[in-house]
């Protein structure tokens, strides 16, 4: 009888030695995985954070706040802008990878019943419309109160789109690609009834619906109807200009600039707020790193620890198996004899003890893979759930094509990382095995036998 029939006839009757290799050999197989898996994936969404738009910096008018006769708190705009040389100038400080002015407007449509706020008439049946150069960069969408679920979000390259909202598109009708005439509104309010302020029309704009939203949060606050958030319009920045409600290259909303890397935001705002073309007494600068320095040192942290616990296991995991090997080799000291004492070589001998651990490790390390897909898609939500942001890539700004990243991406390791781990496991426990065995193999035929009586 060859080593690999003796292997092979140990393995089937000595099922309980077996089974108990297998499952240490699969409980840790699929712990080193799953904390390879959670260090790759900490790695890698910190390194997304850095590439992506990973902070933001907002230029805006300061606002003006009076009291009117009924002593109410009246918030005005002041009438102030900026132009595109200023965005050009500011572009130039560095390192900023898009802008995304934003001005704003209201709008009617005759095929549009807006949905109704508060004292809702006919002449009150409008919606704000907000005119940008990429609607994936607005505050909803990145901050995802809104998501697109239909079509294309706008980009710099599209003329006369908008996005609507799911509830408004299924009040009218209106699906993706659908196209309507909008003309310009102003919302006023006269004799406690919103009213609008330019009854006749000059100005209209065609316009084609690009894509549709849906809100993530419920608007429950009173409104009028230009104010209830499913009457938002996003429009392509042409849209107001030819309602002339807007100028080309002047904007007087926000502006909002996106940065390559977050760890720069303070000292790229810094630049900006030296430019003198810009009047800083009417004009104001807020950041955003969105949370970029809580989630890095969350991840870091959580790197630290798998590490540890990567160390911790490694060693222990090694100490366990060559302990239990060589309990394993003890136990078999007779038959080793036996089989030096006919002739048997102990080559031979080693052959079949490494046949036997190996055999039953590769199967353990084969369906340890499969259970450490389910291990890493349960680790990937509850541990990298909430430090996901929202990582807007720049196929969806630049193409307006949603490219969402998953979360379970980041935990699935490549097929050479889970196979160089595998590797190393099985000389991990080949070594063990050949450990275990030197203090047997190193004795005579008549040693071992004198030892066993």
């Amino acid at each position: 009888m060859n080593f690999t029939q003796r292997a092979m006839l140990y393995i089937s009757r000595k099922k309980g030695k077996t089974v108990s290799l297998f499952l240490v050999v699969f409980v840790v197989a699929v712990f080193l995985i799953s904390c390879f898996g959670v260090l790759n994936a900490s790695e890698r969404l910190s390194r997304d954070i850095r590439i992506s738009l990973g902070a933001a910096f907002y230029i805006r008018a300061n606002t003006e706040v009076q009291m009117n006769e009924n002593g109410e708190t009246e918030v005005k705009e002041n009438n102030i802008h900026i132009v595109q040389k200023e965005i050009d100038e500011i572009m130039q400080t560095g390192e900023i990878k898009y802008y995304n002015p934003i001005n704003y407007g209201f709008a009617k449509s005759d095929v549009i019943q807006f949905i109704p706020g508060d004292k809702h008439t006919k002449e009150s049946n409008m919606g704000k419309v907000t005119a940008l150069r990429f609607s994936a960069l607005a505050p909803n969408f990145t901050d995802e109160t809104a998501v697109l679920t239909e079509g294309k979000h706008i980009t710099e390259a599209d003329k006369g789109k908008i996005l609507i909202s799911e509830q408004l598109a299924n009040a009218n009708k209106l699906s993706v690609g659908d196209t309507l005439t909008l003309t310009h509104a102003k919302l006023g309010e006269a004799d406690g009834a919103y009213i609008d302020e330019i009854p006749v029309k000059t100005a209209y704009a065609q316009v084609e619906v690009l894509g549709i939203y849906k809100l993530n949060t419920p608007d429950t606050a009173i409104k009028p109807t230009a104010g209830v958030a499913d009457n938002e319009i996003y429009a392509s920045l042409d849209v107001l200009n030819e309602l002339h409600e807007s100028e080309t290259g002047v904007y007087t909303g926000e502006v909002d600039f996106y940065i390559t890397d977050p760890a720069k935001l303070e000292s790229i705002t810094r630049n900006v707020q030296i430019l003198q073309s810009i009047d800083w007494t009417t004009h104001f600068i807020r950041t955003n790193d969105f949370q970029y320095s809580k989630i890095t040192d969350q991840l870091s942290s959580l790197s630290d620890l798998v590490k540890i616990l990567l160390v911790l296991v490694s060693v222990v995991s090694t100490a366990f198996l060559t302990l239990l090997l060589t309990m394993r080799m003890r136990s078999r000291m007779q038959e080793t004899g036996i089989l030096l004492s006919v002739g048997v070589s102990k080559g031979q001998i080693i052959g079949g003890l490494l046949l036997e651990v190996l055999s039953v490790t590769i199967i353990a390390l084969v369906l340890s893979y499969i259970t450490s897909l389910c291990v890493t898609g349960f680790l990937g939500h509850s541990l990298f759930g909430e430090l996901q942001p929202n990582l807007i890539n720049e196929e969806t700004i630049t193409a307006g094509m949603q490219n969402s990243l998953q979360i379970e991406n980041y935990l699935k390791l490549s097929a050479v990382e889970t196979l160089f781990i595998y590797l190393c496991q099985l000389v991990v426990i080949a070594a063990s095995t050949f450990v275990s065995s030197i203090m047997i193999m190193r004795l005579k035929p008549k040693e071992i036998l004198s030892k066993m009586s």
